[in-house]
Formats: C-alpha cells, structure tokens, sequence
C-alpha cells in the first residue's frame, strides 16, 4: 500500500504543479486584457472637440496655442462656445490630459441655457444618466406637506363638527403658517437653485451644472476620464 501511495505521489504532485501554472497563465491573461482594455480608455476621446485623455500639456498647447499655464498645472483659454464666453481649464494627472471643464458666462434664464446646451449634448450622448433640479424638489416636497397638512385640517374640522365644537384654532393657525413659509421657500428657490445632468460613457463622465445664488449664475460643463484622476480644476 505504501508502495502505491509513493509511486502516487509524484504524479499529483506533477498535477498540482499544472494546475498552478495553467491558472497564473489565466490571470496573466486576464491582466493583459484588462490593461489593453484601460489603455483604450486613457487613449479615448474625451468628448470635447478633438481632444483625447492622455494627451501631454505640450499636445493641448498645440492644438490651443492660446491656452496659459495655470496654478496647480493646468492649462487655461479664454473662447466662446454656443454663443457663450467660455474659460476652458485642462487639467492633467502625471502629464496626462485628465479633465476638461468649459465655465460658460450667462446672462439671460439659466435654466433656458442648461436647457440648450443639454440638448445639444443629448444629441451626441443620449438621454442623460441623471437630472436634478433642486428647485423641482424643493416644490415636490412643498407640495406633499401641504397636501398632508391640508388632510390633518379636514380631519380636525370633520371631528370639531362630530364633537360639536369649534374647529381648533391652531391648527388653522398651524396651516396658514405652513403656508406662508412655502410661499417664501418658493421665492427663494427661484434665487438659488442648482441643475445637474449626467452622462457616463465607458471613458468618460460628462457633468453639466448650473448654479444660481441670488444675482450670481453659472453653467459649467465637465468632461472627466472614467481612468485617470484629475489634478485641481
């Protein structure tokens, strides 16, 4: 028996040794096709123009001869894109093109040019991933806690006439206040709001957002490599 069991041995250990080296060939595989496929994404085009990630600051200056070396090592130019004056900032990780994001001066109804630009971008993405509007939000909230503080109104009035009484004075006071502060929340969301859409390509994420806070407003439109991490922008 113990004959068979040492003439065994080798043979399993042969096998163990197979199976190791088949399954580091597998990762090994598995490794290469990962890293070409990430190698195509940090290659990509970004979305913006004929820009590409991994472009050097040397080949963004080339194509915008224009743009100026900025804190924190980005590139910066000042153009215009949609009838808008736009400051468009490249920003690099490890000398390689990582994000690009256009600040779009508006001066009429933001939400028209959130509006206007998402629809061009629509057109090259698609639907967007994601759409926010705060200002929306707040008025959907607004509107189901009116609706609930209205119920509890009818309810009180419903039982104050069963128990033959007056209504409690409160609670319309309670009511009339909730309505008051809804119409103040509802002027100032049309003084400070936010917008976001959202689309995601397999290189990029594009991030289109509009801020307003009283007289101030903005849009800015960010294309970000899914890969590489961007420096500051």
């Amino acid at each position: 028996m113990r004959r068979k069991l040492a003439a065994l041995l080798p043979l399993c250990l042969l096998a163990i040794g197979c199976e190791n080296s088949q399954h580091a060939q597998r990762l090994e595989r598995r490794d290469a096709i990962r890293e070409a496929h990430l190698r195509n994404l940090r290659g990509a085009a970004t979305g913006f123009e004929d820009t590409r990630w991994s472009m050097s600051p040397d080949e963004v200056r080339a194509r915008y001869p224009e743009a100026v070396i900025v804190d924190g090592g980005g590139l910066e130019l000042q153009s215009e894109h949609w009838d808008m004056p736009a400051r468009i900032r490249f920003a690099f990780d490890q000398e390689k093109l990582a994000a690009v994001t256009l600040y779009l001066g508006t001066q009429g109804d933001l939400r028209e040019a959130h509006r206007g630009v998402a629809s061009m971008l629509q057109t090259k993405f698609g639907e967007p991933d994601e759409t926010r509007d705060s200002a929306e939000e707040a008025a959907r909230q607004r509107a189901v806690l009116s609706a609930l503080a209205g119920l509890a109104f009818v309810a009180e009035t419903i039982q104050a006439v069963q128990e033959r009484r007056p209504p409690d004075a409160s609670s319309l006071e309670q009511m009339n206040e909730r309505a008051r502060m809804a119409a103040e929340d509802a002027y100032w969301d049309t003084r400070e709001y936010t917008l976001h859409s959202r689309w995601n390509t397999s290189a990029t994420e594009v991030h289109l957002l509009g801020r307003r806070v009283g007289d101030r407003q903005g849009l800015a439109l960010s294309y970000v490599s899914t890969v590489l991490r961007a420096g500051s922008i």
